[in-house]
Order: structure tokens, then sequence, then C-alpha cells
């Protein structure tokens, strides 16, 4: 019984120090990763929302007429 308590234990300390590390691991190359990514751009305006709709319109009418022929 002693036996499989130790074994427990150097188990469940393994793993824990492993998801550990993991965790590190991630934060870290996450800090790394956002310092490489380019600035987020300026939003959209209403207007270019208003052109991107009119064109998705576009397609989807082409689209629907083509197949009905």
């Amino acid at each position: 019984m002693a036996e499989g308590l130790v074994l427990l234990v150097v188990g469940m300390t393994t793993v824990f120090a492993f998801l550990g590390l993991l965790v590190g691991v991630m934060h870290l190359s996450a800090m790394y990763f956002s310092r490489l990514a380019p600035p987020p751009g300026p939003e959209p305006s209403p207007s270019d929302a208003t052109e991107i709709a009119v064109a998705i319109a576009v397609v989807r009418h082409r689209r629907n007429s083509s197949t009905s022929k």
C-alpha cells in the first residue's frame, strides 16, 4: 500500500508540474507573439459597411439568377 501511495504522489506531482509548465510557456508565448502582431487597424466606417452589404447583395443576386436558368 505504501508503494501505491508513493506512486500516486509522484504521478500527481509530475502531472501538476507539467501542467504548470505548460501554462507558463503558453503565457510567455502569448506575450512574445502579441509584440509581433501588427497594430490593429482603424474601425470600418458605416459607409464601408454599407458598401460591403451592397457588394454581398449583388453577389447573391447574380448567383441566384445564374442558377435559376
